[in-house]
């Protein structure tokens, strides 16, 4: 009778040894998803605001913002349009600034992730009597893993 108990009581004891293991490499597997999700957050965030954040007194800081957290398609279209865009803020003399108001992850996997930002802000300028006028984009974009960084490979207006 003593060794059955026995018995029973290691079975519990190694039972409840590997359910606390399991417990914790969840916890660990959480933890490392819900870092990635920020960080995708982050990335996304901060390319947005590069791309409302514009004074046409330093749109090098712009441009060099904005590159640093693009690539493929995006990249290459945002380059391509590049100096259309300075005229066009010089002419008008823009100034824009912006917050985000929500950021939240659409789909994510290990490489890529689509982010759903909504950034609130003013635009200023010629074609508004330089008065400061409310503006809110709402963009989908894709972001992808480039060798530990996420960066915006596609930009997309939604409703």
């Amino acid at each position: 009778m003593l060794y059955l108990f026995a018995l029973v009581l290691a079975c519990v004891c190694v039972a409840g040894g590997v359910a606390a293991y399991r417990t914790y490499d969840n916890r660990e597997a959480t933890l490392v998803e819900q870092e990635r999700y920020g960080d995708v957050v982050a990335a996304a965030s901060q390319e947005a605001l590069a791309l409302v954040n514009i004074d046409y007194r330093d749109l090098e800081t712009t441009y060099d913002t904005v590159r640093a957290g693009a690539t493929g398609q995006f990249l290459k279209e945002y380059t391509d349009s590049w100096d259309e865009q300075v005229d066009l803020f010089k002419q008008s003399k823009s100034v824009s600034t912006g917050e985000i108001r929500a950021a939240a992850v659409s789909t994510i996997d290990d490489d890529s992730a689509t982010v759903m930002v909504v950034v609130e802000g003013t635009a200023q300028n010629t074609a508004t009597g330089n008065e400061p006028q409310q503006r809110r984009y709402r963009w989908r974009l894709d972001v992808v893993n480039v060798d530990g960084d996420w960066l915006t490979s596609k930009l997309e207006f939604v409703g």
